[in-house]
């Protein structure tokens, strides 16, 4: 069993990877070529363990960062010399001075979202840009991503092979497009921070429901496409709203011992009452302009949530036309999901089991957790229990987030024992 100390220093590790795991494949690309991308991201996997082993016996270095790189560098070196003829990049790679030297220039005051930029090349699908950006920059695996896009983990690694080949193909250099190419690759870059926060604001795997770093890393490179002279559009003042009313009930969330807890059941007074005021500040800045995008959208539904004085006062019509807003734009089944939920609140647990019904024919959320808790709570309220305890097995199935996990065994213990009936 890892001591308390050991365990801070893994989780710092695992911090320090998740910030800087984008940068060191940047820096070693720049050094080594794209073509080497695979080995390279190998070698940042391989300094990741090497420091697992060593730091907590050693303590963390002075320069983290550079002990990384370094390592990683050192770990492409030896893999390409069993495999490269000429010593010749290897040498002036070996005399590389590292991160510091290999800096982009002044197009993005920050490496990480550098990084993105680069990733998002339009060379590759939209959603090849995202996964792609995921994989390398926030250093998600395979599995973290697949839920995003409704997917599962051979689909997603077959879409980043593609996309990785296609680039080295057309022999494509990873760095950042210079300023007036910033916007045509802005969607992509905004829809990989948003994934990012999903991905912090509740985990698709792990002990935890909430990762914060996650979602204030987020919350952090949308602030700084936000006042960014070339990127500070209405659609990343509205994307950074929406990241800062969900931010501000972070800390609401989970109960004393890490359960899970219901916006219903959240103590509203330990919001967080600077973020909303920022959140409003940032929704006034995305009124301008004629272009209404998701963000928008999701960002009105997010300050009616976070603005009502309680749960009950919430206005159901007002997030039910956003919702069919967003469907009119492009049909989401996740979106269409909330939208029936929803519609619940005012139609009833009938109407919307009905609209539930056809979406579950679509089958895209076969292997959505959420989907069958939806059903589930539906069934409940009809008295149909039987059907309600098939559907919220299932979920516990799809879970694989310990907390939400907990959150259903609990509500299908209480369903069996007829306190929902």
């Amino acid at each position: 069993m890892l001591s308390p100390g050991e365990i801070k220093v893994r989780d710092s590790i695992d911090h320090l990877f998740r910030r800087h795991a984008g940068q060191m494949v940047l820096v070693l690309s720049r050094i080594f070529g794209f073509e080497h991308l695979d080995v390279i991201e190998d070698a940042v996997q391989d300094a990741l363990v090497a420091a697992m082993k060593k730091w907590p016996f050693t303590g963390i270095p002075a320069n983290p960062r550079a002990w990384l790189i370094e390592a990683a560098k050192n770990r492409v070196v030896d893999n390409l010399r069993r495999s490269v003829k000429s010593d010749e990049l290897l040498d002036e790679a070996a005399t590389a001075n590292g991160i510091d030297t290999l800096f982009f220039g002044s197009e993005m005051p920050d490496d990480e979202l550098r990084m993105i930029f680069a990733c998002c090349h339009p060379a590759i699908a939209p959603d090849s840009q995202v996964a792609l950006t995921l994989k390398i920059v926030g250093g998600f695996s395979v599995s973290e991503i697949a839920p995003a896009f409704l997917s599962n983990d051979e689909a997603v690694a077959k879409m980043i092979s593609r996309a990785k080949g296609r680039l080295r193909k057309r022999q494509v250099a990873l760095e950042m497009p210079v300023a007036d190419q910033l916007n045509a690759r802005i969607d992509a870059v905004l829809k990989a921070l948003y994934l990012l926060f999903n991905e912090g604001y509740i985990a698709s795997a792990g002990d935890e429901l909430v990762r914060k770093d996650l979602c204030f890393e987020a919350i952090r490179l949308c602030s700084i496409l936000a006042s960014h002279p070339v990127t500070r559009l209405p659609r990343v003042h509205a994307l950074l709203a929406l990241f800062l009313f969900l931010g501000a009930r972070l800390s609401a969330r989970t109960g004393l011992s890490g359960e899970l807890l219901l916006l219903a059941d959240q103590d509203r007074s330990s919001w967080d009452q600077e973020m909303i005021a920022s959140g409003l500040q940032h929704f006034r800045l995305s009124a301008s302009g004629t272009r209404l995008s998701e963000y928008h959208l999701e960002a009105e539904i997010a300050a009616i949530y976070t603005l009502s004085p309680d749960y009950s006062s919430t206005d159901w019509a007002r997030i039910l036309e956003c919702y069919e807003r967003l469907q009119q734009r492009k049909f989401s089944p996740v979106i269409e999901l909330n939208r029936i939920i929803v519609l619940s609140k005012l139609s009833g647990p009938q109407s919307a089991l009905e609209q539930l019904n056809k979406l579950e024919l679509g089958r895209e959320l076969t292997n959505y957790s959420l989907f069958y808790v939806t059903k589930s709570h539906f069934l409940t309220q009809l008295d149909r229990l039987d059907e309600a305890r098939t559907a919220l097995t299932t979920a516990v199935e799809l879970t694989n987030n310990e907390p939400v996990r907990r959150f259903l065994i609990k509500k299908l213990c209480a369903l069996n024992d007829g306190l929902f009936a």
